[in-house]
């Protein structure tokens, strides 16, 4: 197919992006492309530092401090509010969302940062940063949203990505936002019935013990659950479709992937299937990155597959592309 595509290239164009491309790979010019990466994500990590809005991230440093958990979202009549994950979520970031606020927001807005970075790869992640100079565009103001509010999308992408290896961070999925975890249905559409068992024994395993030391945030946690599946969206949801049809269409997608060992694909339909889709969870679509470039922490170990030696089961050798 490839092939096919590089034919209805004109000579001239194909020509210029070999070069182009032969260019783009020389160390030297890789290594100055990853130390500007890295100053401009640090300008950005400053700026952010110096200018500090209460988004995502303060709702969640702000949970743990309030007389209970769930008042806000189980009091919410209209559009989902408040905290919304599950108690164990905050039971494990318990040590750093205890720190004072600006503490907290500058050691997850540099892992915030520091993530970015590291998915999107140098020569992306020069063009997100610099799109922190270029005010006033809605699609390139993503980044610059997404950083300020501290949501948990990137942390979210980055647990689908690393999934392929270790299938237990799909828990991250299923005791946050819930609905993103239907990639799991590409280790039971793939018969990886070893993957499907490890994420969601680890799941079982963070539960049981998160539901012994505050059983009663758990039945919170269901009926706030329960009580927002009939509320309205926020107004700011980008989508058309109601949850249920995103979800099904996330699951075909998934499913079809599996099929045809698209893992790019997975990701963007973790996106589709949150439960509701904000500006700032268009971020996810850098989950799409490492997964055609086959880096070596998203390829799945030894022995992880259950699909025998079939086409679609079979996952492809790991090429290592230079940083």
């Amino acid at each position: 197919m490839l092939d096919a595509a590089r034919r209805l290239v004109p000579a001239p164009l194909l020509q210029w992006y070999s070069g182009a491309s032969a260019w783009a790979h020389r160390r030297s010019v890789q290594r100055a492309v990853l130390a500007l990466a890295i100053l401009m994500a640090a300008a950005v990590y400053v700026y952010y530092l110096r200018n500090v809005y209460e988004g995502d991230a303060y709702g969640y440093w702000q949970s743990i401090r309030w007389d209970h958990l769930y008042d806000n979202a189980i009091n919410s009549s209209s559009a989902p509010q408040g905290y919304l994950y599950s108690p164990a979520f905050d039971q494990v970031l318990w040590p750093l969302l205890s720190l004072p606020w600006l503490l907290f927001h500058a050691i997850w807005l540099g892992l915030l940062t520091a993530l970015l970075t590291w998915t999107a790869r140098p020569w992306l992640a020069c063009l997100l940063f610099a799109t922190f100079l270029v005010p006033g565009i809605d699609l390139l103001a993503v980044p610059r949203h997404y950083l300020s509010s501290g949501n948990i999308f990137l942390p979210m992408t980055l647990a689908v990505v690393v999934g392929f290896r270790w299938p237990w961070t799909y828990s991250f999925l299923l005791l946050t936002k819930v609905t993103p975890g239907v990639g799991l249905l590409w280790f039971l559409a793939r018969r990886e019935w070893r993957n499907l068992f490890v994420a969601l024994a680890a799941t079982g395993a963070i539960v049981l013990v998160s539901f012994t030391f505050s059983s009663n945030l758990w039945f919170d946690w269901i009926n706030v659950l329960r009580s927002n599946s009939g509320n309205a969206e926020p107004s700011f949801a980008m989508h058309v479709l109601p949850l249920v049809p995103r979800l099904a269409i996330a699951s075909v997608m998934t499913v079809v992937a599996a099929r045809y060992n698209a893992r790019w694909v997975v990701p963007i339909a973790a996106m589709i299937a949150l439960p509701y889709i904000p500006d700032t969870a268009l971020i996810m679509l850098l989950g799409v990155v490492p997964l055609l470039r086959h880096d070596a922490w998203t390829e799945g170990g030894a022995g992880t597959s259950g699909a025998g030696t079939s086409g679609a089961g079979t996952l492809p050798p790991t090429a290592s592309a230079p940083a």
